[in-house]
């Protein structure tokens, strides 16, 4: 019996494919040849692994799956691996990862005659296997895509819709004994670029965030901030922090920060680390600055954020920090640490000394 593929099916595939293999184990009708693809490649991972597990016998799964990975590809080398008879598990497993036959439009992977011959065999795979494709982005037009969709299944792993993206992340707090609210688990990870069509930011990327949040929690239920402290580097983190105590009146915090950041460094490089914290510090100041003189210009929170495009959390934040000081006297500080940087370069002032002097200003 073939494979029947659900065509009005509108949810998110990394929800499909969990219901097809489930209904596979079911009833035993398994689709002859899949292609995995899409931006999401955390997903097709996972997918991938998820049908490898779910399909093969673990005291045969090295027998039972063929694994053939991009660059100089067998046409007949897979095609032979799919005429294998399976020994234990549902179906013969043949995988091929990551080919530029999809996308190329000539393909280094194979020829394009060659590419043209396995799109030909498709119709013709065995009940007895399944040929599973991955690729990140495939050209629809291409022959063996469309021998795909034909015959088999295409999942195109897009990024997650935020309920999903919120349970994704959800589950892997719970496993840690924490949580969020969902709401601020969906502004942490757009915060951090996730669902951005101009960036490469992806579930691998948020995973990684996340378990920087999982190791520095100190309470179970994390706020959006835990989270996006988190996911600042230290050194941006510790740039912020020194302003925001020396704002406050905290100077010996701001000095302990001062020498927690510059100390973490080897003697013979402190001149470099002294000049990199103070250009987080100048950064800083900048976007304080900019904010407060578009605020006295009468521009609301979401205009200036909008229009300066920096994060809507830090940016908050930021003027949260300066909120005593006006436009005239952030200017005066955002001067005096441009003048503090040529006087270290210069070798005017021992570096450590003018930060102190910096500081004990602001």
């Amino acid at each position: 019996m073939a494979y029947s593929k659900n065509q009005t099916n509108t949810e998110h595939p990394s929800r499909t494919i969990v219901k097809m293999v489930q209904s596979a184990q079911q009833t035993g009708i398994w689709p002859k040849v899949m292609l995995l693809c899409g931006k999401e490649d955390f997903l097709v991972d996972w997918s991938k692994g998820f049908i490898k597990e779910k399909l093969l016998s673990p005291a045969t799964a090295a027998l039972d799956c063929s694994v053939f990975s991009e660059g100089g590809l067998d046409p007949y080398e897979i095609i032979a691996a799919c005429e294998t008879v399976p020994m234990m598990s549902e179906r013969k497993l043949v995988i091929v990862e990551g080919s530029d036959i999809f996308s190329a439009q000539n393909p280094k992977d194979m020829t394009a005659a060659q590419a043209g011959e396995l799109a030909e065999y498709v119709p013709k795979i065995p009940e007895s296997t399944l040929l599973l494709f991955t690729c990140a982005k495939p050209n629809k037009t291409k022959a063996i895509y469309k021998a795909i969709a034909r015959c088999g299944i295409i999942y195109d792993f897009t990024p997650l819709d935020d309920a999903t993206l919120s349970g994704w992340m959800a589950k892997r707090l719970k496993a840690a004994g924490l949580a969020a609210a969902p709401s601020d688990l969906i502004a942490f990870a757009k915060s951090c670029g996730y669902g951005d069509p101009e960036r490469s930011y992806t579930l691998h990327n948020l995973e990684n965030d996340l378990k920087k949040a999982i190791a520095a929690a100190e309470k179970p239920v994390l706020s959006l901030g835990d989270l996006m402290d988190s996911a600042a580097p230290q050194a941006e983190l510790n740039a912020f922090r020194l302003l925001d105590s020396a704002f406050s009146g905290r100077k010996n915090d701001a000095f302990s920060i001062l020498g927690a950041t510059i100390d973490t460094q080897q003697p013979s490089k402190e001149v470099g680390s002294i000049l990199s914290f103070l250009g987080l510090l100048c950064s800083q100041l900048e976007i304080m600055l900019e904010a407060r003189e578009r605020q006295a210009e009468g521009q609301r929170f979401f205009q200036i954020q909008s229009e300066m495009g920096t994060n809507e959390y830090r940016l908050r934040k930021a003027m949260a920090a300066c909120e005593d000081r006006s436009a005239a006297e952030l200017s005066k500080s955002l001067d005096n640490a441009y003048q503090v940087e040529k006087d270290i370069k210069n070798g005017i002032m021992e570096p450590r000394l003018a930060m102190e002097l910096f500081i004990a200003e602001l």
